[in-house]
């Protein structure tokens, strides 16, 4: 509980800011994220917006027809993302100690939350978002890149080989780009943009 209490107090910290001049922070819909909502012609569903921080991508969600939920380890992120109106449930929940209900959302976007995780905590967070997701659910995560080598700081980084493997006994990737991280950067970082689907039964690595 202690090492919990720490890591939602330092966030809390971060959330004391400008959200406009957070590195993550953008005020229109991931464009990765806006493409596949558009390919698979999507426009209805439970959408969790995991890791919402300035709560922009979970507005955007409920303005195309989503029943959102937005969820912070932070509590002054939350606060200040129901300042933003609009249709969305915020909450403050922990991903890695949950209280949401399992088979309760048709579509996850994590796009900042997974690569700031400890490394040792990746198999736990996969097999919760599993969980989370309704039957064939997808799940949208959008990560830094190893290509990143720009910055000295900041998020883990991923190769598309870390992600196939750290998700392979829960998710299917159904795709998988090079990309970058939209956000408040010049010039933007190297990342990564998964699209997953569950697997009805959990599979071995």
């Amino acid at each position: 509980m202690g090492k919990n209490q720490s890591r939602f107090s330092d966030w809390n910290d971060v959330y004391k800011q400008d959200v406009t001049t957070m590195p993550w922070y953008s005020k229109n819909l991931d464009p990765d994220l806006e493409d596949q909502i558009k390919k698979r012609s999507l426009s209805t569903g439970k959408f969790l917006d995991l890791g919402t921080g300035p709560g922009t991508q979970a507005i955007h969600l409920a303005k195309l027809g989503f029943d959102v939920t937005g969820t912070d380890l932070s509590k002054n992120a939350i606060k200040k993302a129901q300042k933003l109106g609009g249709n969305v449930k915020f909450l403050v929940d922990d991903i890695l100690h949950s209280k949401l209900q399992d088979n309760s959302f048709d579509y996850i976007l994590d796009r900042g939350c997974f690569h700031v995780l400890p490394i040792e905590t990746h198999a736990q967070y996969a097999e919760k978002i599993h969980d989370l997701l309704t039957d064939d659910g997808l799940f949208f995560l959008k990560c830094f890149s190893i290509n990143e080598k720009k910055l000295d700081y900041g998020p883990h980084r991923f190769s598309q080989k870390d992600l196939k493997q750290i998700f392979k006994p829960f998710f299917t990737v159904k795709g998988i780009k090079d990309t970058v991280y939209h956000g408040t950067l010049d010039p933007m970082p190297q990342a990564i943009f998964v699209v997953m689907k569950k697997r009805s039964i959990k599979h071995s690595l």
